[in-house]
């Protein structure tokens, strides 16, 4: 992977956590889909990356079940 691959690719994952985050902020998780829901960020090219951006882009009480289903399936 090139130099400049790379740093795209770190751009983009801190701006879907960004945006994740602002969403959560302003409430407009809460307010389009009638309660605040966690945001499962994923990125196809960048496998186990997921558990890492999720945990990052979510209040810690939205994705304590997908933690707890991702630590029993061994993904972290």
């Amino acid at each position: 992977m090139s130099a400049r691959t790379d740093l795209l690719r770190r751009h983009f994952h801190d701006a879907v956590i960004d945006l994740a985050r602002h969403l959560h902020a302003d409430g407009v998780i809460e307010k389009t889909l009638g309660r605040p829901l966690p945001v499962v960020v994923f990125d196809m090219e960048c496998p186990g990356w997921e558990a890492h951006a999720t945990e990052c882009a979510n209040p810690p009480e939205l994705i304590e079940e997908f933690t707890a289903w991702l630590r029993e399936s061994g993904e972290i």
